[in-house]
């Protein structure tokens, strides 16, 4: 945090704002060019003297500043600087008042261009859309916990850092409320039609969880096509046009040969009218891209959504309680000493990730430059604990024996080794010859492939065309009260033998959603409970490997 003052009260002293344009002057920084510029705003690049890095800095227009505009610019720092260490949200480093009077954020630079930019020029591949959608449902997720909806996702406001990873910016007409209803803002608020949901352009909603995940689904579709969802080339785009038919027309397909048909159908639950149909939350909508990644058999996108005690839960695809790791936030990774070589000379295995209470091993996605020179802090170097990394796993009969007290016998032999330590390096010797000598001898095309490194995969049918509609349709649970328990059933269309079913429970929506999933083999489960006790549930279908979108929330009392 910079040692600037952050409670000077904008155009307090100073000049009047109304009459200052351009980038301002700000003391230890120095002005490079400029990024853009909104209704409002202009973002411009600077370089920061002490620490040495680039930063943007996001400058309220002097004309036609209003103290309404004032108290938005405050709200936008305060909402990303309270979210500002989600990997997936930009930082805000600290706000100010510019000589000149005008307010500025200091923030994390990303280079230009942002994704709307990218897309335009090549749309993205089906993978890359994929994953940059499950890493913004984990920022949108995570916003929603802290009771704040953003109100304008849209392709132009995801930036790409130097390692292309995407980060949602422009908080500044983020509503906050309750996450589960409309915010209770009653004045008018910006909004961008093209990614808009038609009960915001309606007027019935301002904003709620259910037009977030609209607006992310409205925005990955963008990145697959490179235009809106309801722009059509060389027809009337104009904010009437898109409106009319965002309110009234049916979802396109993206027409493009290499997106399944299960992908189509996630972003049409994310942008259907009635906004019950949605996915239920971002989560859900991320669990729903997760089962499209298992499906074409892509590496599975980690989920990071910050929880309730406010660390981190790291979720993936098929993911049981063991999966579920919380990662402390923020962490500092210490350095690691000098590793002892141990009695054969090799040196010693590092110690594994410190562990916590309950399994929580701490994890940090190095993504931005930690000291002066842009290096990272001293530790583990950069991408040592990317997303996808498990813990190593050890065959305990390759490990070394400790060092042993020496046995009673005769005396050691020549240069203190050990009398039984010339036998067997002889055995050794003779073992070696052998294996050299069939490894020259074996034809060529016959070698062995090494050993894969152990990791949890998930088992994929090798004909895929066998696992049909049902398993991309979420189920529909039922919920019985009884006394002492709440049971839970649910249908699906298409039901096969071999189904098994996630079910994640909890006392409330929330909870269930965040819980770690069981696995039952039959579509039914009962709770036993309290007289009283709610129990709400969420289920998914497995099939070859392959997880369902999950079913809406269905809770119940018991008796």
């Amino acid at each position: 945090m910079s040692p600037r003052s952050q409670h000077r009260r904008p155009g307090q002293h100073g000049p009047d704002p109304a009459s200052a344009s351009g980038p301002p002057d700000i003391p230890g920084m120095s002005y490079l060019e400029p990024l853009g510029s909104g209704g409002y705003a202009d973002v411009h690049l600077y370089q920061q003297q002490s620490p040495r890095r680039s930063v943007a800095v996001k400058v309220l227009k002097g004309r036609g500043l209003t103290d309404d505009l004032r108290r938005q610019f405050v709200a936008e720092a305060d909402t990303m600087a309270l979210f500002g260490n989600h990997p997936h949200i930009v930082q805000v480093f600290w706000a100010d008042t510019a000589p000149d009077g005008r307010p500025y954020l200091v923030m994390e630079y990303y280079p230009p261009p942002h994704l709307g930019e990218r897309a335009k020029r090549k749309p993205l591949t089906v993978q890359e859309v994929l994953r940059t959608g499950v890493q913004l449902a984990s920022a949108v997720e995570t916003a929603h916990r802290g009771g704040v909806v953003h109100r304008d996702i849209k392709p132009a406001n995801v930036l790409v850092d130097h390692y292309d990873q995407p980060a949602l910016t422009d908080f500044g007409i983020a509503g906050r409320g309750g996450a589960d209803a409309d915010v209770a803002d009653t004045g008018d608020i910006g909004v961008s039609v093209p990614w808009a949901p038609p009960e915001v352009l309606t007027g019935d909603s301002n904003g709620d969880v259910a037009g977030d995940v609209y607006s992310l689904a409205a925005t990955l579709w963008h990145l697959l096509v490179g235009r809106s969802p309801f722009a059509v080339p060389g027809g009337d785009n104009t904010q009437t046009g898109l409106t009319t038919r965002i309110k009234r027309s049916e979802v396109p397909r993206t027409g493009r040969a290499d997106v399944p048909l299960s992908l189509e159908r996630v972003l049409a639950r994310g942008m259907a009218k009635d906004r019950r149909l949605r996915p239920a939350s971002a989560l859900a909508f991320a669990r729903e891209l997760t089962a499209v990644e298992q499906e074409l058999r892509l590496p599975p996108t980690p989920v990071r959504v910050r929880d309730a005690g406010g660390g981190t839960v790291l979720e993936g695809p098929g993911a049981g309680p063991e999966d579920r790791t919380s990662v402390k936030a923020p962490s500092r990774v210490q350095a690691q000493p000098p590793t002892p070589a141990t009695p054969y000379g090799a040196p010693a295995a590092p110690p594994a990730a410190p562990v916590g209470p309950a399994g929580e091993v701490e994890e940090r996605t190095v993504r931005r430059s930690d000291g002066p020179s842009g290096t990272a802090a001293p530790g583990r170097a950069a991408g040592d604990l990317g997303p996808q990394r498990t813990p190593r796993l050890i065959d305990e009969d390759l490990v070394p024996p400790a060092a042993r007290p020496a046995p009673d016998g005769p005396p050691a032999g020549p240069r203190g080794r050990p009398g039984w330590l010339v036998p067997v390096l002889a055995a050794a010797v003779v073992v070696l010859l052998v294996v050299v000598g069939v490894a020259v001898l074996r034809p060529r095309g016959a070698a062995t492939p090494a050993a894969p490194t152990p990791s949890r995969t998930v088992s994929t049918p090798k004909d895929t065309s066998a696992l049909g509609d049902a398993v991309y349709t979420a189920p529909t649970v039922t919920a019985r009260a009884s006394a002492g328990a709440v049971g839970f059933t649910w249908t699906y269309d298409g039901p096969e033998k071999g189904d098994t079913f996630r079910v994640f429970v909890g006392p409330t929506k929330d909870a269930a959603q965040q819980a770690a999933p069981q696995t039952v083999t039959t579509p039914a489960l009962t709770q036993r409970v309290a007289a009283g006790t709610t129990r709400c549930a969420q289920v998914q279908v497995v099939r070859g490997g392959v997880v369902s979108p999950p079913s809406d929330t269905t809770c119940e009392r018991a008796l």
